[in-house]
């Protein structure tokens, strides 16, 4: 599921659950991260539903995407060019 600015926190929470298990998939770690950035930008600071108040820690969700980036830095390869150009030289045997 794409986030778009249409989306609702309900949204990128749900998003965020279901991919909770994220380490070892980049699919899922692509998917965490823009949940993770949606919420970030999109939070209150604090929410209160159902006669309750949740206070967010801004820091721990940007741990969090630091954790999912660093992830992404080493496994996601599709971002990255198949291989360097290099001189062709012809052969003549």
């Amino acid at each position: 599921m794409a986030l778009t600015s249409s989306s609702t926190y309900a949204d990128a929470v749900a998003q965020y659950n279901d991919n909770l298990l994220w380490d070892g998939d980049v699919t899922k770690a692509k998917a965490a991260l823009e949940s993770v950035r949606w919420i970030i930008i999109n939070r209150h600071k604090i929410t209160k539903t159902d006669h309750r108040e949740v206070e967010f820690e801004i820091n721990a969700m940007m741990d969090e995407k630091k954790r999912i980036e660093t992830y992404l830095d080493g496994a996601d390869t599709t971002s990255r060019p198949r291989s360097s150009f290099v001189r062709g030289v012809m052969n003549y045997d």
